[in-house]
């Protein structure tokens, strides 16, 4: 089968396409041929090889995918071939940039016929990520603030769209202006260019000097230190990314000026519980069906021009999904 690999981490020059083997099912698997996978920033470091979790190389990238159901493995009983589906495809190393991809059936999220191939493929990451995030990483609630760093990218907007329904006030930071229109018509209340504004200052201005109740952090850098400046006391910081860079700061001084608390998150430590995961699965689907989140994708590319799709990527002026197009929609969809 073709697939796109990293056998050598570096620029997007060392995305080449290649011939693998097949996957086969194993016990509790299932083998999805790919309409469409999405491309994601962990993708990006992984090419780079600056993830922060070990990556196994040669390693084909693709953290999410559509398609459909071509085999099941043993004691999978709720999926049968043919079945309209979309998948996350971590904790495997063998990712969805590829026509065929083995996933954990539990990570597999059976698609209504209301959310197209393209769509499935786009919103499975960032909308679990931004319901675990306010509802089991932190329990938000009516009227609390939060602060969302790249509120412009996917998981940004996405968290702005779950976060004002839950009756949230929601304000956030962009590296570039153009990035902010999209997070200001979800229903954020302001968005600060971090290259002309401090985000301290208009965070702590928008509160009364009380400061916001949660930042969410998928920058690191020095975002992260000052992250704490906005926090109220007993405020709490959710790192989930380090796009800017490793963070390196005296955590434990930043914790003791105000009792603030720092967390990590990994939506699929979610998956541990799999009840939660299934209610997560069951209302985001719901939702996504319903036209109640917006999931917008930016552009589709072809599978042999992953090179031009993670350039843009890394351009930073993406505000949405960008997705490689594998098999496609069959006709008549």
């Amino acid at each position: 089968m073709r697939a796109i690999v990293v056998e050598q981490t570096g620029g997007p020059e060392k995305l080449v396409q290649r011939d693998l083997p097949e996957p086969v099912a194993g016990p509790g698997e299932v083998v999805i041929d790919v309409a469409y996978a999405a491309a994601n920033w962990s993708d990006i470091q992984k090419r780079e090889g600056v993830y922060p979790d070990p990556v196994q190389y040669p390693a084909v990238l693709g953290l999410e995918v559509s398609g459909h159901v071509a085999a099941v493995g043993r004691g999978v009983r709720h999926l049968e071939p043919g079945h309209r589906v979309a998948a996350i495809t971590a904790p495997y190393m063998t990712g969805g940039y590829a026509e065929r991809v083995k996933v954990g059936s539990r990570y597999v999220i059976p698609l209504p016929e209301t959310i197209s191939l393209q769509l499935g493929a786009a919103f499975p990451v960032v909308t679990l990520t931004a319901y675990h995030l306010l509802k089991s990483a932190h329990s938000l609630r009516r009227g609390q603030v939060i602060l969302v760093h790249s509120i412009g990218g996917a998981v940004g907007l996405m968290v702005t769209q779950m976060a004002v329904a839950m009756g949230a006030r929601v304000i956030g930071t962009v590296g570039s202006r153009s990035k902010s229109e999209r997070a200001l018509a979800y229903g954020a209340h302001f968005v600060v260019d971090r290259s002309k504004e401090d985000f301290v200052e208009a965070a702590l201005d928008f509160t009364g000097g009380r400061g916001v109740d949660l930042v969410i952090d998928s920058l690191g850098a020095d975002i992260l230190p000052r992250s704490f400046d906005a926090l109220r006391t007993y405020g709490r910081v959710i790192n989930i990314g380090e796009a800017a860079g490793y963070p390196n700061f005296d955590i434990r001084s930043k914790l003791y000026e105000r009792s603030t608390s720092l967390a990590g998150f990994e939506v699929l430590h979610a998956a541990s519980d799999l009840r939660r995961w299934r209610r997560g699965i069951r209302s985001v689907v719901s939702d996504v069906a319903s036209g109640a989140l917006e999931v917008p994708i930016e552009g589709v590319y072809p599978l042999d021009e992953a090179r031009a799709l993670h350039e843009r990527l890394e351009g930073r002026g993406v505000s949405g999904k960008l997705l490689l197009e594998v098999a496609g929609e069959p006709a008549g969809r």
